[in-house]
């Protein structure tokens, strides 16, 4: 895929979570119970906004656009990226292992059960995608 359509469907997406945030936003502004949902809009339109700073930061010539695309498809680069997604994986189970640990010990049940399940729904995700990538590669 040519680098400046990838640049483009990003663009795209950006202008995607805009609308979405703004929806968001503008449907629990005044709710008083869901108040969180709001600012997740919010910060969702704010993150569209950033993304669209950033597409013509780059795009502004092709010497901008050229550099971006060595940036993105550089093997030391790309290294650095699988590595720390991995390690920020490994620190959210064990963290979230912990959590659920010490709150079972609190008797906040609740709680611990609903970190455990996204524990558990992050595992299955990761065996998922591991199935796949060992058939693809």
């Amino acid at each position: 895929m040519d680098f400046k359509k990838t640049l483009k469907s990003r663009l795209y997406i950006a202008i995607i979570y805009i609308v979405l945030g703004i929806i968001i936003f503008a449907a629990f502004i005044n709710r008083q119970d869901d108040n969180y949902i709001s600012t997740f809009g919010f910060i969702l339109t704010l993150l569209g906004i950033v993304r669209i700073r950033n597409y013509f930061l780059i795009t502004k010539d092709d010497a901008t656009i050229k550099k971006q695309q060595i940036i993105e498809t550089d093997e030391r680069n790309l290294t650095i990226i699988s590595k720390a997604k991995s390690t920020a994986f490994s620190i959210y189970i064990i963290l979230s292992c912990l959590s659920v640990i010490i709150l079972s010990f609190l008797n906040l049940h609740d709680i611990a059960q609903l970190i455990s399940y996204s524990v558990s729904l992050l595992v299955v995700l990761y065996w998922i995608c591991y199935l796949i990538y060992q058939k693809k590669l």
